[in-house]
């Protein structure tokens, strides 16, 4: 399966966002992003129903950085928010994946560790991606 085409128009939406958030991100930031776009662009069941279920089956770095993903979409796009969860639930649990991703490797992922920390200004800047992401599905799978 060729990916270029959901690369280039993940990094697309992904730059148009990060400019109309006025969030700068550095270049690491930014990849990580749209790769994680592109991964999820044909992915209508993203995120899981109960995310804090998958938590509890965790074992991998990929385990700890899906669940990550997930609550940063939810974040982001406020999609399948759990009913009686304080507002900033998924941002911790996000925070906590992606740091459990960081120390599921060794020596230490310092990647996930940023993302972790730099959850929010990632999540200020997908928050655009949603309704362009639909448009550029579109355009992409036909």
């Amino acid at each position: 399966m060729d990916f270029q085409p959901y690369i280039r128009a993940s990094w697309e939406i992904v730059m148009e966002c990060e400019s109309r958030s006025k969030v700068n991100l550095d270049e690491e930031l930014e990849a990580y992003l749209v790769y994680m776009v592109a991964r999820n662009f044909r992915n209508a069941e993203f995120p899981p129903d109960v995310i804090c279920l998958e938590f509890n089956k965790a074992r991998t770095r990929e385990d700890f950085r899906q669940i990550g993903d997930s609550c940063l979409i939810v974040d982001a796009w406020d999609v399948r928010r759990a009913r009686l969860t304080s507002r900033d639930y998924y941002e911790k649990l996000g925070q906590a994946a992606y740091a459990y991703a960081a120390m599921a490797t060794r020596p230490m992922d310092e990647l996930f560790q940023r993302i972790a920390r730099e959850f929010s200004c990632l999540s200020k800047v997908l928050a655009g991606v949603k309704p362009q992401l639909d448009s550029a599905r579109a355009q992409v799978l036909s």
